[in-house]
């Protein structure tokens, strides 16, 4: 997979977005060290065994259900709570399997999923201002000059907090696959380990990592990371991007059509998809490309205005809608779905089992985006089903 010209830090060479600003470069340095020799979260084992997965998923017999947290917080990592969030995987994959006719691979935002990708790098509170928070990976979410500077210490603060709550997945009776964003490069390079019999490199910081709509230039730095590593990756798949700058991106990150490497995460919003998706799935069908196809129908449908972000059951669920259709019509197995939940009682989505107005918002959680809580995830997971189990009969 990886050309002889690939090395973990090849990256460094390229332009990097969202990448934070380190003011001192002895501390950053000492921290990567520290990573370089620090224990595997995601085994290259289970790594291998999830890329098995996701290659019957991509040829439709499998179905993949991603989601979890929007932005993981250092709070101590409890087995109750990743009790109660594999609970919740479980009913959406009996729901999602009974519809698919197929088994359902669990892969959570969890155990890295803590550094996020920002439109904006000063945030203002009347006239106040402080650097945006990026993740409790890179700054705190207080808003005040000290927290929000970025501290390469909590590098090391999240890796301990990923493998304390990998090991609480491996007490699970069905253990989930973790997953992130590849975002901090700082991180991620030193969390690669060679696999002796292979000889490839995969990143332990997570058995399947992504790169971002904001992060996926060709040349840019993010793309170079991950066109190394052989763990399964996905693209996030945003309106902006053409078809042949996704068969591009395909060609650098798959060269070798290794099956189960490569998932696509359609994230384009209920009134873009129609215009966008099918264009995309003919490019690469007729490339002979048979990517995985998964639904985000959080990130494009996202509302801005007022003090915080909106998501409506009733458009996420239209985006779905149209996905499951469009892939009918072009012979394209629709293989997954991704959603940002929490089984928490939190308030943050409207409609579903949800409030009905953005004044009964009240009890907001996420440190960052709006997530479905427990029961709109499985009023989701029903409907998803509902539609699912007409395209197949149809």
């Amino acid at each position: 997979m990886s050309s002889v010209d690939w090395h973990p830090g090849s990256w460094r060479d390229k332009p990097a977005a969202q990448l934070p600003l380190y003011a001192d470069p002895d501390a950053l340095l000492a921290a990567e060290r520290s990573l370089s020799q620090a224990a595997p979260i995601a085994p290259i084992g289970e790594s291998e065994e999830l890329k098995r997965q996701l290659a019957e998923a991509a040829v439709g017999r499998a179905f993949l259900l991603q989601g979890g947290d929007c932005a993981e917080t250092f709070d101590g990592p409890s087995l109750d709570r990743v009790q109660s969030l594999a609970d919740l995987f479980a009913h959406l994959a009996f729901t999602l399997s009974a519809a698919t006719t197929t088994p359902v691979v669990r892969v959570a935002r969890i155990a890295g999923q803590a550094a996020k990708p920002r439109g904006i790098s000063t945030e203002q509170r009347g006239d106040q201002s402080a650097p945006v928070y990026r993740g409790d990976l890179v700054n705190g979410y207080a808003f005040d000059p000290a927290s929000r500077r970025a501290d390469p210490a909590r590098m090391l603060q999240g890796h301990a907090h990923a493998l304390a709550t990998k090991a609480l997945i491996d007490r699970l009776p069905s253990p989930l696959f973790t997953s992130h964003e590849a975002l901090l490069l700082p991180y991620e390079e030193p969390l690669v380990r060679r696999d002796a019999a292979g000889g490839r490199h995969w990143s332990v910081s997570g058995h399947f990592l992504w790169v971002g709509d904001r992060t996926r230039q060709p040349g840019g730095a993010h793309v170079e990371f991950l066109r190394g590593i052989a763990n399964p990756i996905g693209i996030k798949c945003g309106p902006t991007l053409t078809a042949q700058e996704l068969l591009a991106l395909c060609d650098l990150l798959d060269p070798d059509r290794e099956p189960g490497r490569l998932t696509l995460i359609v994230r384009l919003g209920a009134n873009q998809i129609d215009a966008v998706l099918p264009g995309w799935m003919r490019t690469l069908k007729a490339a002979d490309r048979q990517p995985l196809w998964v639904c985000d129908p959080m990130h494009g449908n996202t509302e801005r205005g007022g003090p915080r972000k909106l998501r409506r059951y009733d458009v996420m669920l239209a985006e779905v809608r149209r996905f499951l259709a469009i892939a009918s019509a072009e012979g394209i197995w629709p293989g997954g779905l991704h959603l940002e939940m929490t089984p928490e009682p939190v308030t943050e989505c409207l409609g579903g089992s949800g409030p009905a107005h953005p004044d009964d918002l009240s009890d907001w959680r996420s440190a960052c985006d709006p997530r479905l809580n427990g029961d709109q995830a499985l009023d989701f997971a029903a409907d998803v089903a509902r539609l699912a189990a007409q395209a197949v009969a149809a």
